[in-house]
Order: C-alpha cells, then structure tokens, then sequence
C-alpha cells in the first residue's frame, strides 16, 4: 500500500471514531436534559395510563443501552429514526431543510474568502504603517462582533428602509435566483463576519512569515516585482493554513447557521433541530447532530487529502 493510500486509511480511520464517539455523546446528552418527551408533549395533570402509553409508543421506556444500540444500528444504514412529533422520518426531514442550510453555509464561507483573503494579502505584503494599522483594526473588529448582533442590525436595516433584500420569503435558487439571493445574502453576511476575520488573520500571518523567507528575498533581490513573488511564491505557500481555518470554518457553518435562520424566519436545519430540542424530539436532534458531525469529518478528511496534493511531504509524515 502507497504512502498516500495509507494516509487515507488512517484519516478515514480516526473519521469512524470520531463518530461513533459523538454519536454516545449527543445520545447521552439529550437524555440528560432535564424533562421527557412525555413531560414536553403532555400537561402535567395528564393520566399516568395516557403518559405510559405515549412512552411505550416509543420505546423510551426500554434501558438506554437498548435504545442506542438500536438507533446506532439504524444509522448504520441510513436510517435515522422517525421524528416523535411529526411522525415523518428524519432523514427527509433535514434533506428538505438542508437546501437552506448548505446555501447559507456556502455563501457565508464565500463571502469570508472574498473578503478575508484580499486583505489578509495586503496586510501581510505591505510595508505601510498606515494601512497595516487599518487593516488589523479592521480584522480585530471582525473578531469581535457577535453573530446576533450583525443579524440584528442587518433586520433592523431591511425592516426601516427599502433596501433589495428581505426577511424570510425564501425561494429556491434554481426556482426565483433573485428572490433567493435577496433572503440569502444578508443571512449569509450575518454568519460570515467571523469568519472574514478569521481567514484575514490566518493569511496576513502566513503571508508575512513567507514573505520573510530567503528564496522570497532572494527573489526580490533578482529584480523579481511584488506580483511575481505573490503568485509564484506567496499564495501556493500560505495556502495550507489559510485551508486549514477555512475548512473548519465552513464545517462549522454548517452547524452553526441556526442563528441567522431565527433571525431571518429561514426554514433550515439550525432551525428545525433548536426547535426539536424544545419538544425533546431525540431522533431529529440525534440525527441532525449525527448528520452535522459527519460533514464535519467528511470536510476534513478532503482538507487532509489536499494536503498531501498541496504539499506531499505532510502527506509523507502523516503515512509514515
């Protein structure tokens, strides 16, 4: 077997540990908040023979270790489980939000790329005080502002004045781009602000430490101009960790959209699973969780991948 077959064995792996490892965790923790679905769903003067049978309707009477192994078993082939309180299954269900999600999620890393990378290029390679200084100012504000906050004052902006974009309303992009566009774009701005900082300090940083480099000075010294050095040596050198923190930026997106789909009334996963969460709905929490984790790993385990692409010796130490 290959250096790099082998590293993907070994990435692949550590992915089915890493899941199966999550999957005891979000089990166990649902189970440890505090009420029942039985609690949520019923009132409380409700007959305890009502309250019995709602209970073994779904098995949440049968020992924990019954009930994940069963669950487990079921997932293993797909099958997450049927939502308690809609009745539908729960693969269907976040397949018909996950639109939503993804879009929001892509858009938002986009807009952290197109923004973040520009200027983390020109904070790392420019020799002025002044627009270094800008450009840290810029970047530690970025750091600092709250998801909720951006949201907030996004809605507040589309609400009072008449700006080309809306709450709520959404339309699939295929069906009305426009109309899509208008709903998507500022939910996604909301979530990719931390994001655009992110990205700005990872490439002003690895492009500064490149920049410092021998071979780059002693392109420079050649007579070699700003944009030569950028595109032959700064950008493929400083790709790895700004990958890197993009890569688990956009998997954290994808599990973390929930608040822009509040605050902009988006149907999307976020959404669904905060509100399964208040009924006590485990299959939707456990599998969306379940469904989270994996692009988590699956994101990752391409990022390790390119690595070896990108620059074979990580691949080469990894393997061996």
């Amino acid at each position: 077997m290959g250096q790099f077959a082998r590293f993907g064995v070994g990435r692949l792996t550590v992915a089915l540990v890493t899941l199966a490892i999550i999957a005891v965790a979000v089990f166990w923790a649902m189970r440890m908040v505090p009420g029942s679905y039985a609690d949520v769903m019923l009132p409380a003067n409700a007959r305890a023979e009502a309250r019995a049978a709602l209970i073994d309707q779904y098995g949440l009477d049968d020992p924990l270790p019954a009930q994940f192994m069963t669950w487990a078993g079921n997932a293993v082939t797909g099958d997450l489980g049927t939502s308690l309180t809609s009745g539908e299954p729960v693969l269907s269900e976040l397949g018909s939000r996950a639109l939503v999600t993804v879009e929001l999620a892509f858009l938002g890393g986009l807009l952290a790329l197109l923004v973040g990378v520009p200027l983390g290029l020109i904070g790392g390679i420019s020799r002025s005080r002044r627009k270094t200084g800008l450009i840290r100012v810029g970047n530690s504000v970025l750091l600092s502002l709250p998801d909720i906050l951006v949201g907030a004052l996004l809605v507040w902006v589309i609400s009072t004045y008449e700006v080309p974009f809306t709450v709520g309303g959404w339309e699939p992009l295929f069906d009305d781009p426009v109309a899509n566009l208008q709903a998507a774009l500022p939910a996604a701005l909301t979530i990719s602000v931390l994001g655009m900082g992110f990205v700005m300090t990872t490439t002003r940083g690895a492009v500064a430490q490149i920049a410092s480099e021998p071979y780059v000075q002693a392109a420079r010294a050649r007579g070699a101009t700003r944009g030569e050095i950028v595109r032959r040596h700064v950008l493929r050198n400083s790709s790895v960790p700004v990958l890197t923190v993009f890569a688990v930026y956009l998997a954290y997106l994808l599990g973390g959209t929930v608040i822009a789909e509040v605050l902009f009334s988006l149907d999307g996963i976020g959404r669904y699973v905060i509100d399964a969460t208040g009924h006590r709905d485990y299959p939707v929490v456990q599998g969306a969780v379940l469904v989270a984790a994996a692009a988590f790993v699956l994101i990752s385990m391409v990022v390790d991948l390119l690595y070896g692409v990108l620059d074979p010796r990580i691949g080469a130490r990894s393997a061996s």
